[in-house]
């Protein structure tokens, strides 16, 4: 297998980094390792938040306790939970097996459970936030159910993998387990700072991901149109609305709103590239499941795909006029909010 080269460069001259391990750095799993990911939750994907750290709350159906250490638990914006387990060296052959019984135990967890994790995680760091409204953020931002609960995802953090845990992980995959493998590389520069790289090695992109085809005309008749935007659905989805969702409105409703990209919609709505694509695809989730009350499928502005691939969205003028009354109204100091 390739493996990753990592060069220090000076000019037109290019040397290899040594890579180091943790253990020789003296450097820990809990103090370091976990630490890092809690810093930069995108590790795990776009748009993910951290839920616990270091949860060992568990007990039996008769109530006795159950002595387990769940590294990290986060959430997808998609609504699914990802059970993280870290390893500052190799895994273990047993790692996967670990990782399965944490998803089967945070599997029987309600909504109501999460928010109050999440929402004692948010006093920890000095944010105020109570259990109530910890739920309506995760099950409205981020699309938490009951039944998105009921299959978590796996995520194995480690320096290493042996062949018995890749074999295992691609079989669990092939039984639809969502399952992956992110490895992380320390190196230690010539100044001595230490840098280290966090890459998914499993699963890998389909090949069709890196080939050009013809492209294929689908006739507008293959899919049928949503209803039309107004009031109504606008406001219900003002109320509903990520950060990034609120943002890209807002900045596309904008008198003079110029082009819109992801980047403005990240510093607009203060979070990173990364949770604002992974929250926009969350949108497009929550439209195409009827039982968010939507009758529209398309989002309510569009994209034109500049030179270089980059998106720069735009919103009709009828929508934009209507969507600024929907914000002043919900801005109004006093008013009611329906």
């Amino acid at each position: 297998m390739y493996d990753e080269v990592l060069l220090a460069i000076n000019g037109d001259k290019a040397a290899p980094v040594d890579r180091v391990g943790l253990p020789d750095l003296e450097l820990q799993e809990r103090a370091h390792l976990q630490e890092w990911l809690l810093a930069n939750p995108e590790i795990l994907g776009p748009g993910v938040e951290i839920i616990t750290s270091e949860y060992d709350r568990w007990q039996t159906a008769s109530g006795d306790p159950v002595l387990d250490r769940l590294d990290l638990l986060a959430l997808s914006p998609d609504g699914h939970l990802i059970v993280a387990e870290l390893k500052r060296g190799a895994a273990p052959h047993s790692i996967h097996m670990q990782a399965i019984n944490y998803a089967a135990m945070v599997s029987r967890l309600t909504p109501e459970d999460i928010a109050e994790l999440y929402a004692a995680t948010l006093r920890r760091r000095g944010q105020e936030m109570e259990t109530e409204s910890a739920l309506t953020r995760l099950t409205s931002e981020f699309l938490l159910s009951s039944e998105t609960i009921r299959r978590p995802r796996i995520a194995l953090v480690a320096s290493d993998f042996p062949p018995s845990v890749t074999a295992s992980v691609v079989w669990l995959n092939e039984q639809q387990v969502d399952i992956s493998l992110i490895r992380f590389r320390p190196y230690q520069l010539p100044d001595g700072q230490l840098v280290v790289s966090f890459s998914k090695i499993f699963p890998v992109p389909d090949v069709e991901e890196f080939t050009v085809g013809r492209r294929v005309e689908v006739p507008a008749s293959v899919s049928e149109p949503g209803a039309p935007w107004d009031e109504e659905s606008l406001r219900r989805l003002a109320e509903r609305g990520n950060p990034a969702t609120l943002s890209i409105l807002d900045l596309c409703s904008a008198e003079d709103p110029g082009r819109v990209g992801v980047s403005q919609i990240s510093q607009h709505a203060g979070i990173t590239v990364g949770a604002v694509r992974g929250r926009l695809a969350g949108l497009t989730m929550r439209l195409n499941n009827p039982k968010n009350g939507f009758a529209q499928n398309e989002w309510p502005v569009w994209v034109e795909w500049l030179p270089g691939g980059v998106a720069s969205y735009q919103m009709d003028p009828a929508i934009a006029e209507i969507w600024r009354a929907v914000r002043q109204q919900a801005q109004a100091p006093g008013e009611e909010q329906d």
